[in-house]
């Protein structure tokens, strides 16, 4: 009886640390393409090519830019940014590792100095990086799981049956905004140039996002359709309740349940 009782901080605590709330939020687009399969974002012009994805863990913004013209163009960092809700965030600012695909050979940008080649050598600052004619770069910017939680916890919602993945339902907390009332805006605002016969052609282009759907569940995420399939217009934030509990009602369980032995021997 005693061994009995001693476990049940120890079950508690399991209980509690197993239970998560997950945040999500879906972002939709004012200016860019929507792939309908995947979930990306894809933003075009007579120059370059911009792809985003939202998609993973992590928080961040998956951002590829493909050059589209024959002759070389300079991506300013530094002059780019992440408006969120009006407050612009550098892209420069990010400790990240850049990926450049040239001449179907894939380079690492992520040191102190970046080289580029195209019928010579350049070397430039580590905020500037140089994409050769057709060539691409890509990288993983910001961490957004912050604003997803604050954004899904201040939204009102109601709750609503979703489908999973398991061909069952699940409920979630939700709440649905256009471009009109939804409160959380992005803008990707970049600023490139383009190099020809020695002559730099100074440009921006901005793609907008906004929050579209902000809903919150303790279903798992692997259960959540968009978040499994890795659907590029989902951030999802994952919140394990309980965490501390485990700790301390871990060590207090453990500390019973050891005094319990103890004294099952002297008894």
């Amino acid at each position: 009886m005693k061994m009995y009782k001693s476990f049940i901080p120890l079950c508690t605590a399991l209980f509690l640390s197993a239970c998560s709330s997950n945040y999500l939020m879906t972002v939709n687009t004012t200016n860019t393409i929507k792939e309908k399969d995947q979930g990306t974002f894809l933003y075009t012009n007579d120059t370059l090519a911009v792809q985003y994805s939202f998609a993973g863990k992590d928080g961040k913004v998956y951002v590829k830019v493909e050059n589209k013209l024959d002759h070389p163009i300079m991506w300013n960092l530094k002059n780019s940014a992440l408006v969120i809700n009006g407050k612009a965030l550098s892209y420069a600012n990010n400790q990240i590792d850049l990926k450049g695909n040239v001449n179907q050979n894939v380079s690492a940008f992520s040191e102190d100095i970046i080289h580029g080649y195209f019928n010579g050598t350049a070397t430039l600052p580590k905020d500037i990086l140089l994409i050769p004619p057709h060539a691409f770069v890509e990288g993983r910017f910001f961490d957004l799981r912050d604003d997803v939680k604050k954004s899904v916890s201040q939204a009102k919602k109601e709750k609503v049956v979703r489908y999973g993945m398991n061909g069952g339902t699940y409920n979630v907390q939700q709440a649905k905004f256009n471009i009109q009332n939804s409160p959380y805006i992005l803008s990707s605002f970049l600023s490139y140039s383009v190099l020809n016969n020695g002559e730099a052609t100074f440009r921006t282009t901005e793609q907008k996002f906004y929050a579209e759907t902000l809903f919150q569940t303790s279903t798992s995420l692997n259960n959540v359709l968009e978040y499994y399939t890795k659907q590029g217009d989902l951030m999802a934030y994952k919140k394990v309740k309980g965490e501390n509990a485990l700790l301390l009602g871990g060590v207090v369980a453990l500390g019973a349940a050891a005094g319990a032995l103890d004294n099952s021997r002297t008894d």
